[in-house]
């Protein structure tokens, strides 16, 4: 083999390896986390590459994942024939996102935390000023700056459950609020801050995962022992790429000591300063 074809082969693989890496962080269905799931665990063989594969509709997603999934005992339900309508969420007039079952906005809410509120601060640069409390933008971090156990099954992501109703708005915004918040600090405790779901995305699988009769946190938790072990082996970019058109109307603060905005399908968190 010439030393230019076996560049090219590198080169080839290199990109593969590139394309593959962290794929839960650009999983948006649980269809698309359970191919994820099948290529972490080597039983990928035959589907197509993750970009085509999220180009087709659920039907056809199930039907490409239902063989390779039976073999390793991962449950796929059928997606359904007629499409739900969600119920809508509290949400900012400038920020929204298509849902999955119907042309509504499902947004980022003005207020994701009752104990917290935004008067009084300001966002300047990187930085979100409350007075007595100042909150940076934060992003990835490689591993050495980590706790020490940040990457070991001693670390879960733990999302509380949620026991409601899905159709009492109320009770599903609480729930939401409380279990980003969650999502968002065991998140940045393995460095992957700056690769976060929006809330916009958080809520769509929520409902997409309740459409289907399976358990949020759970999936979650699969999700969380994946990433670490990925967040172990492969590395990470530092470096902050803020949006100058940011403003505070397109943050809301959590109750994890965090204020998380999005704005042009980017997430941006903001941690408080100690």
């Amino acid at each position: 083999m010439s030393r230019i074809l076996v560049c090219v082969v590198v080169l080839l693989l290199a990109a593969e390896c590139s394309a593959q890496s962290f794929c839960f962080l650009s999983a948006s269905s649980y269809y698309e986390q359970v191919y994820c799931e099948l290529q972490a665990r080597g039983e990928a063989r035959g589907l197509p590459p993750f970009y085509q594969f999220k180009r087709n509709d659920e039907t056809i997603q199930a039907t490409l994942l239902r063989r390779p999934a039976a073999r390793i005992g991962i449950d796929l339900p059928t997606p359904k024939k007629t499409e739900v309508t969600l119920p809508e969420v509290a949400t900012l007039p400038s920020r929204s996102v298509q849902t999955k079952t119907s042309q509504s906005a499902t947004s980022l809410p003005a207020t994701l935390s009752t104990e917290t509120s935004s008067a009084g601060c300001y966002l300047k640069e990187n930085i979100i000023d409350c007075g007595d409390s100042r909150f940076q933008l934060v992003g990835n971090r490689l591993n050495h700056r980590l706790e020490q156990d940040a990457l070991t099954s001693s670390n879960r992501m733990d999302l509380p459950s949620f026991n409601g109703n899905a159709q009492e708005q109320q009770a599903v915004n609480l729930y939401l609020s409380r279990a980003y918040g969650q999502y968002i600090d065991r998140m940045h405790a393995i460095g992957l801050a700056g690769a976060t779901l929006s809330y916009s995305k958080f809520v769509f699988l929520f409902y997409d995962l309740q459409e289907k009769g399976l358990d949020f946190s759970q999936r979650f938790e699969t999700m969380y022992n994946f990433l670490k072990k990925d967040k172990a082996s492969m590395g990470v970019s530092e470096a902050l790429n803020p949006d100058a058109s940011l403003s505070l109307d397109d943050c809301a603060p959590l109750p994890q000591s965090f204020w998380v905005c999005q704005k042009a399908g980017r997430n941006f968190v903001f941690a408080a300063q100690h």
